[in-house]
């Protein structure tokens, strides 16, 4: 080439299809579903709550959950153990590769994690502060005579006392009234108990401010025989002390307490609580109406 020959022109690369450009973009991989850890995460979620409203509908009928208690301790520890597995369900979730899965399987997650942490604080705060009885002054004591009285029961019967002759020791239980559930636990549980404390001489009632009527209806519904008294006029209530007044209109209704009365009619021992959901274990009970009938004896 010489020395004064022009250099060849340079011709620049024209634009290139839309088509070629396409071909050359990276492609969209779908991620994978991971059945196996969206299922945990859905296991994790359902196992949580179903915990969570388990508790909810058995504590007024269990024992177990802490119903014997001033402070529930076992519904407080299973609510936050459901809390805690509801939020193992979130982490979960939020591991899923699927964008779609995520968001769904999370979502739902939170949601649950969110009414069971909203709904356990609503529980706690009313078995703490909702079940408080009013202020009240228990008018008898250990030692003193149990108020006499001569009331109907659910069938009409009157009961006369004290002091029961035949018996060796009385168990007089003041419940709330049949809307209570925690009256309807623990007369169905003193139901269990009858046979045997009346084969060994124990005579056991229940009373409180409700009319015959419905006295009547939750016998029936508990299929009970235990002696339902009506206290409507408040004749016993009263000089218990154990009466609460509504300011809005409502019947009154008892203050729930415990007797457990020797043969004169005196009281020997007294259960009651800040708490009318607090009520005693059964060998609490049980041990207080044998140490009543074993000084009976001669």
């Amino acid at each position: 080439m010489g020395a004064d020959q022009e250099p060849a022109a340079t011709i620049a690369p024209g634009p290139q299809p839309a088509s070629e450009l396409a071909s050359e973009e990276v492609a969209w991989v779908t991620p994978p579903f991971q059945p196996l850890r969206a299922l945990g995460a859905l296991a994790l979620t359902a196992f949580g709550f179903a915990t969570y409203e388990w508790v909810l509908l058995n504590f007024w009928s269990s024992e177990y959950l802490g119903i014997h208690q001033r402070i529930p301790w076992p519904s407080y520890g299973l609510i936050a153990g459901a809390l805690v597995i509801a939020l193992a369900g979130v982490r979960n979730a939020l591991r899923l590769w699927s964008p779609h899965a995520k968001l769904g399987f999370s979502l739902l997650a939170i949601f649950a994690s969110a009414a069971i942490g909203v709904g356990g604080g609503r529980f706690i705060s009313y078995t703490l502060r909702g079940t408080l009885n009013p202020p009240f002054h228990l008018a008898v004591a250990v030692g003193d005579r149990f108020p006499a009285f001569a009331l109907p029961d659910q069938h009409g019967v009157i009961h006369q006392g004290p002091p029961n002759q035949g018996s060796a020791a009385t168990v007089v239980y003041v419940y709330r009234g049949d809307y209570c559930a925690f009256s309807r636990h623990e007369i169905a549980d003193l139901n269990s108990m009858l046979p045997q404390l009346r084969k060994n001489g124990v005579n056991l009632i229940a009373l409180s401010a409700d009319p015959i009527d419905r006295a009547k209806m939750l016998s029936g519904f508990l299929h009970s025989d235990l002696p339902l008294l009506s206290d409507e006029h408040e004749a016993v209530l009263g000089p218990l002390g154990l009466v609460q007044h509504h300011r809005n209109g409502e019947p009154d209704n008892a203050i729930p307490a415990f007797f457990v009365l020797d043969r004169a009619g005196r009281v020997r021992w007294i259960f009651t609580s800040p708490y009318y959901r607090q009520l005693p274990r059964s060998d609490d009970l049980i041990a207080a109406v044998r140490a009543v009938t074993n000084s009976a004896q001669p």
